[in-house]
């Protein structure tokens, strides 16, 4: 396994394990193996198998998804066992302390980790009853989604949850957060990948969001039929070399704002690039239909309509925009693709909400824009374009130099080793 080097390019040092605390086991339990917690679950692996334990992974093995590349993987380790969860309800969603406690004494972990802790606050809180936090040994969550931080409540929202409490308090993430959490020790520390929320929680943990950068330095996923969109890609590009490209990467989905894409591409004559998967099931503002049957016409629509991960390729599709349109609808958490395309040196314009539009701004990684005006994003948009990516580049570098694999394998050393964390928060 490839050893991640720090921002010096030096391998990272790890404790020798007769200095350590023995560690017999460790569970990441994360029922859904789908989209990015693959990817979480390969990377938290080769972290935990690098500090000498045995890894148990606990899943929904019943599920069906898109790929199952890096569980495959892991299936081959020799210290990785992978449980299956589809026994509990709802696929092990709904596992219970109970179950979960029975689950850690039988497989004799020191540290169980929470890959997507937002799913499991009524697991979390279930343990007040106890005297202190009742599950075995070290509990660590990621919390991808405090989304609450972003979204403030009147006296009416307060006067709801109260009349509620008894049926609300034990799943409410901003009750879980502000109050529960630090008051009763649910866990021993808290992640995040919200810079923002995290100075504002000196209690809590930041993390860089570079779980597939990471990945990708482990393992390199080559896809050889892939390949063959890149010349496909290049010749579509010099057909409309005057034309603006609008890049959507990933499924198609109505929350990433995809319809929104493509009417543009349709409203300023550009090219609509769609490196991923249509998604028939979604419903939109906008009819992608039609929209679809008029840039094919104009020679201006590309589509794969298939799950791409190949490093190069993905790549060349990035490398085809010199700017990226994020228009995220009602949406507050980080992005991965707006890493990767910083990553490439793209600026992004997107919403001035959330821990996005928040890095935006700050940093000068692009431009924002209010999706409460309808027009705001169409206005700033031609601003956006007409500057030039290389005026970017030295804030987006600058920014990026937190975001890294270095860093991430760094955090999460010192994190699950019960040292002081000295990554620095951007």
């Amino acid at each position: 396994m490839m050893k991640i080097p720090d921002s010096k390019g030096n391998a990272l040092k790890i404790v020798p394990s007769e200095q350590r605390e023995k560690m017999s086991g460790a569970l990441i339990y994360s029922p859904g193996f789908d989209g990015h917690r693959q990817i979480w679950i390969y990377v938290l692996s080769q972290i935990l198998n690098e500090l000498g334990c045995i890894v148990y992974i606990a899943g929904n093995t019943e599920q069906k998804v898109s790929n199952s590349f890096y569980i495959n993987e892991l299936s081959k380790w020799a210290n990785v066992k992978i449980i299956n969860t589809g026994n509990f309800a709802e696929g092990g969603l709904k596992i219970s302390h109970a179950q979960l406690r029975a689950l850690q004494d039988e497989l004799s972990v020191d540290i169980t980790i929470l890959p997507e802790a937002d799913h499991h606050l009524e697991l979390l809180t279930s343990q007040i009853p106890m005297k202190k936090k009742s599950l075995r040994g070290k509990v660590f969550g990621i919390f991808l989604r405090p989304f609450y931080f972003y979204q403030p409540i009147d006296t009416r929202d307060k006067l709801r949850f109260i009349k509620h409490f008894h049926s609300r308090w034990k799943k409410d993430d901003r009750f879980f957060h502000e109050w529960l959490l630090d008051r009763f020790s649910l866990m021993d520390r808290a992640l995040y990948l919200d810079e923002k929320y995290v100075i504002n929680h000196p209690k809590r943990y930041w993390i860089p969001d570079m779980f597939q950068q990471y990945a990708d330095m482990i393992i390199q996923k080559e896809e050889p039929d892939q390949r063959l969109w890149i010349e496909k890609l290049e010749n579509f590009k010099l057909k409309n070399k005057e034309r603006f490209m609008f890049l959507y990467f990933g499924t198609a989905q109505f929350r990433r704002g995809y319809d929104v894409v493509m009417d543009m591409a349709l409203r300023y004559d550009g090219c609509f690039i769609h490196c991923g998967l249509q998604n028939n099931k979604e419903k939109y503002l906008h009819n992608v239909d039609e929209m679809r049957s008029i840039l094919a016409e104009r020679g201006a629509l590309f589509e794969t309509n298939q799950y791409i991960e190949d490093p190069l390729c993905v790549e060349s599709f990035f490398r085809s925009a010199t700017h990226l349109i994020l228009p995220y609808r009602n949406f507050f958490g980080s992005s991965g693709v707006m890493l990767q395309a910083l990553s490439y040196g793209i600026p992004i314009l997107a919403p001035d909400k959330g821990i996005i539009g928040h890095r935006i701004e700050k940093y000068g990684l692009g431009t924002t824009y209010s999706d409460s005006n309808p027009e705001g994003l169409h206005s700033q948009f031609v601003k956006f374009t007409t500057t030039k990516p290389d005026q970017y580049q030295q804030s987006i570098c600058n920014y990026m130099s937190f975001q890294t694999a270095a860093n991430l394998k760094k955090t999460l050393l010192e994190i699950l080793t019960g040292s002081a964390v000295t990554t620095p928060i951007p």
